[in-house]
């Protein structure tokens, strides 16, 4: 994905976007799988955007448990957050999943205009305000899925959602990935799954393509009926 594809040069000309990514002070950087954007104990000093690849973000307690995980695709920002409320670390870490590339802003871009007033810098901060707002709403939809009911119920809402009325379609993590996902154990998850493929609601093939058997049956389970 080029620079200028991403929402947060949206409305921009090339022109604008090439004055903005200098007066950003903002620079590419690839990573190799396995290797860390940031991690939990890092300041935060970016916002980050996907030009490829794909960024896990997960959060480790006191005990040494991932008690928190989530995936950035080419396109979407991350870091945000610890960014604009000013934390002294990260709550959690940024780590590549495969080889990613990255565009990385400084947050001195946006704590105030530049000393010309550009045009480009307020239409950046217009911008940042509808990504906030599509972060928002994705937000929103998680604590749904976690607070929906059942793990069944988790499972069928996360499937119902994914799939977007398609029959077939593949799951963007792996199996330990999705069960810290829905806040359950991979034991427990691979139970439930296999339930479902008895009671003739999917069918899983190979590690990560589900197809949706029955879309009634599924909301049915969503429903908890």
């Amino acid at each position: 994905m080029k620079v200028e594809k991403l929402s947060l040069f949206q409305n921009l000309t090339e022109d604008e976007i090439k004055r903005s990514l200098i007066c950003s002070k903002a620079y590419v950087k690839t990573y190799g799988k396995d290797e860390y954007v940031f991690r939990q104990e890092d300041t935060p000093e970016h916002l980050y955007f996907i030009l490829s690849g794909e960024v896990e973000l997960g959060q480790v307690n006191a005990l040494g448990k991932q008690n928190y995980v989530d995936f950035v695709r080419e396109g979407q920002g991350f870091g945000e957050v610890d960014l604009f409320l000013e934390h002294e670390s990260y709550a959690y870490f940024a780590v590549a999943r495969r080889e990613t590339e990255v565009l990385a802003v400084s947050r001195h871009f946006f704590y105030s205009t530049c000393e010309k007033n550009c045009a480009h810098h307020s239409k950046i901060i217009f911008n940042m305000m509808r990504l906030f707002a599509q972060e928002a709403e994705k937000n929103t939809k998680k604590i749904h899925l976690l607070t929906c009911g059942t793990l069944r119920q988790r499972i069928a809402y996360y499937m119902t959602d994914l799939s977007a009325g398609r029959e077939k379609m593949r799951l963007p993590m792996n199996r330990e990935d999705l069960a810290a996902y829905l806040n359950t154990t991979r034991p427990s998850l691979s139970r439930e799954l296999s339930w479902m493929q008895d009671r003739g609601i999917l069918k899983i093939t190979g590690r990560n393509h589900v197809q949706i058997l029955d879309f009634n049956l599924l909301q049915d389970e969503l429903e908890g009926m």
